[in-house]
């Protein structure tokens, strides 16, 4: 075999069909000159059978083999680009098996605070069913402490006319919370409390003194007690623990609700027809649960009484007098058998005990009851 022939092939295997008819194309041309060089018969070159038949021998090889070296560059070319795109899909399946794995640990996360939550709420929701709004602000106090790791906390009344806020209960180991808060001298934070009436933090901008957090209870659709959290660790709370934070605070106005709606329709066991009095053993019991109060808050309560100096003939004539100097949260109570008036004052230290027993009883002498 020609051993430029055997090159002809070599590169027909190594590049394909084109190089391999180049390099036969070359060698062809090359035999040409050299015949000619060398004084041969170019003519014969061609048109010799024996010649003839060589060079298309070599010819024929030399296209097959470009053609089974170009066929097999396409499929290796072809199964390459198949091992890419199978190394892609691998590596994005890995990626999305990464993500489900993120993913499904962070759901089982989640499941976990979901249960966590839903415990929480069932808890809050059971503790919170009680008959009387004194016991509920109490309970209310000893979740946020127990749950929410609050403290100094108060609960506020609201005056119809949102002018002032008197303490009914406080929780604190100092006596940070006054006894009346008048919002016309209040802080710039319980001013854009009222304005949105709604669960109000503490911002940069406020006063140091100024509580944590600020919380409405709202009953029949009002604002009439707010909380009042002095401090509150914010940053061990997550945020499914400050959902249900604010849940809670819209709890306690309904159970309040339905706990005033229970009293009401119990009234005309507890109360005298036509006033707001209580009777002997109503009062009695509320006075029982401020000293619950004290005991356990620290909130401190007078009781004043004033023996009438004849039956009166209207209880709700003296309702009329009585009222219009005692607050909203003063309880009232009536001793038949021993014709007394009795005044329960929640959140009233014993040192205004005598001031405040000399103003009324000299209201009552001024308007003759």
């Amino acid at each position: 075999m020609n051993l430029f022939y055997v090159a002809a092939i070599l590169f027909a295997l190594r590049y394909g069909t084109i190089f391999g008819l180049i390099s036969f194309g070359v060698l062809l041309l090359y035999k040409v000159v050299y015949t000619g060089f060398v004084g041969g018969d170019i003519f014969l070159l061609f048109y010799d059978t024996n010649s003839l038949l060589t060079l298309f021998y070599y010819f024929a090889i030399t296209v097959i083999v470009g053609l089974f070296s170009t066929s097999f560059r396409e499929r290796y070319e072809i199964s390459q680009f198949r091992n890419e795109e199978l190394k892609d899909e691998n590596t994005y399946l890995k990626e999305t098996v990464d993500l489900l794995n993120t993913s499904q640990t962070t759901l089982r996360q989640k499941l976990l605070q979901s249960e966590y939550s839903l415990n929480q709420l069932y808890e809050l929701a059971v503790s919170l069913d009680l008959p009387h709004p004194e016991l509920i602000r109490s309970e209310t106090i000893r979740l946020l402490k127990k749950y929410f790791l609050a403290s100094d906390v108060a609960i506020y009344h609201v005056d119809r006319s949102q002018k002032s806020m008197r303490l009914l209960i406080r929780q604190a180991e100092k006596k940070e919370f006054p006894q009346t808060i008048f919002l016309d001298e209040a802080s710039g934070m319980f001013k854009r409390f009222f304005q949105v009436q709604e669960t109000t933090l503490r911002q940069l901008d406020d006063d140091d003194s100024d509580p944590m957090l600020l919380a409405p209870i709202t009953i029949d659709g009002q604002t009439r007690e707010v909380v009042v959290i002095k401090r509150l660790p914010l940053r061990k709370l997550t945020t499914d623990d400050l959902h249900v934070l604010n849940i809670l605070f819209s709890w306690i106005g309904t159970r309040i609700e339905n706990a005033q709606t229970l009293i009401r329709k119990e009234q005309h066991e507890l109360l005298y027809p036509g006033t707001s009095f209580y009777k002997k053993d109503a009062f009695a019991n509320l006075v029982a649960l401020q000293e619950q109060k004290k005991v356990h808050h620290g909130q401190p309560f007078i009781v004043l009484e004033y023996a009438l100096g004849y039956e009166p003939v209207s209880l709700e004539s003296i309702e009329a007098i009585v009222h219009s100097y005692l607050r909203e949260i003063d309880i009232v109570g009536y001793d038949r058998e021993e014709n007394k008036l009795m005044l329960l004052l929640p959140g009233t230290s014993e040192e205004h005990r005598q001031r405040i027993y000399d103003r009324i009883e000299g209201i009552l002498i001024q308007k003759g009851v």
